[in-house]
């Protein structure tokens, strides 16, 4: 049989037919219709009635929250609000459908061989991109708390009356740690040229980049803490390129934390899938919800 993976960003549809293996047999990509829902689920048909087989079950990741047990969804990226896409989807498409946070399908593609959290049983998972999204790992699970929305980590509280966060909090870790906040401690410079430039030694640059990771590192401090996981894995846009970001972060952990610095050596990763992360942690979990007897 044959699952259907979808990445559904602001920007893009990424569509992948996998088997039951999770292997890839087929990708197609298509422009983000975003305001209508329904117009997204017609997209969706339209590429699984273009795959040269047929899928049986659908997983689709989105940018938002996946409330349940009421099942809609919320998502500035898509201009949803209570949004229930996936009683849309099996109306428009007739195939079951597994809706879930884009930060999850990615962390539950890394739990794939091959991936940063393979054969981790604990995990906490940050993207680091316009915003910062989180989603955890616990006990080989996918953690989501009682309505299916936890792991907002880019909106616990790091600097007590802090920055004015779009979410209506202030101090949030999003308004430090995000390639937004990269840019603005290095005076409007987009965020992959700050990483350019401070390899090459610029110094207003790599002063900023020291900045961010002891934001960063702080973070992750308090995460580890609360957490213990074997694996704390960044991706997300800044983590693309992400080794000399690492570095800084652990740079910084030893003057703040009484933490042995090995311990977060060992924990801290980049995120291993990139492109295809969200069409195969989407068909992941679809088949751990439909085919394992459902992952919670």
């Amino acid at each position: 049989m044959y699952i259907a993976g979808v990445d559904l960003g602001g920007t893009n549809i990424k569509f992948g037919l996998f088997t039951e293996a999770l292997e890839c047999v087929f990708t197609s990509v298509t422009r983000t219709i975003r305001g209508d829902s329904r117009a997204c689920a017609g997209q969706i048909k339209y590429m699984l009635e273009h795959a040269p087989y047929r899928a049986e079950i659908l997983g689709v990741g989105v940018p938002g929250a996946v409330f349940r047990p009421e099942g809609y969804v919320n998502s500035g990226n898509l201009r949803w609000a209570r949004v229930n896409f996936a009683d849309t989807l099996a109306e428009v498409t007739g195939i079951r459908a597994h809706i879930d946070n884009d930060a999850q399908v990615a962390l539950a593609a890394e739990t794939l061989e091959g991936g940063s959290c393979w054969q981790v049983t604990d995990a906490v998972y940050l993207t680091l991109g316009t915003g910062v999204g989180g989603a955890l790992m616990i006990d080989g699970r996918p953690w989501r708390g009682r309505d299916n929305a936890a792991a907002e980590l880019g909106h616990f509280i790091t600097h007590a009356g802090g920055l004015k966060c779009a979410c209506g909090l202030r101090g949030c870790f999003e308004m430090y740690a995000s390639a937004g906040a990269l840019g603005r401690f290095a005076g409007g410079v987009r965020a992959r040229a700050v990483l350019d430039r401070a390899r090459a030694g610029d110094r207003q640059m790599t002063e900023a980049l020291d900045r961010f990771a002891r934001e960063i590192a702080t973070g992750l401090c308090s995460l580890y803490m609360i957490f213990r996981p074997q694996a704390i894995v960044l991706g997300g846009g800044v983590s693309v390129d992400g080794e000399i970001l690492i570095e800084r972060i652990l740079r910084h952990i030893p003057d703040a934390y009484n933490l042995d610095a090995d311990i977060m050596r060992r924990a801290l990763r980049l995120a291993v899938r990139q492109n295809d992360a969200g069409m195969a942690g989407a068909a992941l979990l679809a088949k751990q919800e439909f085919l394992s007897g459902g992952s919670e």
